[in-house]
């Protein structure tokens, strides 16, 4: 019979981001177009614009997207 429970990928740096487990950043995006970025590690899909420059961020996933220099980490 098979597994009705989805099936964890076997790389735990792939898996989705827990909000407990992976605390993350507020980062503001300081472009000027509406950008979607995905998450390297969690694969979060994350939406910046004009209107909504400020999403919250996997933690892992904040630091590469701090390197492009079009997001800032904001309190």
């Amino acid at each position: 019979m098979p597994n009705a429970e989805p099936q964890e990928e076997s790389n735990p740096e792939r898996r989705p981001a827990r909000n407990s487990a992976n605390p993350g950043f507020n980062l503001m995006y300081y472009g000027y177009a509406s950008v979607s970025v995905r998450g390297p590690v969690s694969g979060r899909l994350y939406q910046f614009s004009r209107q909504q420059p400020v999403q919250a961020v996997d933690a892992r996933d904040a630091v590469s997207m701090l390197k492009t220099r079009l997001f800032r980490r904001i309190k």
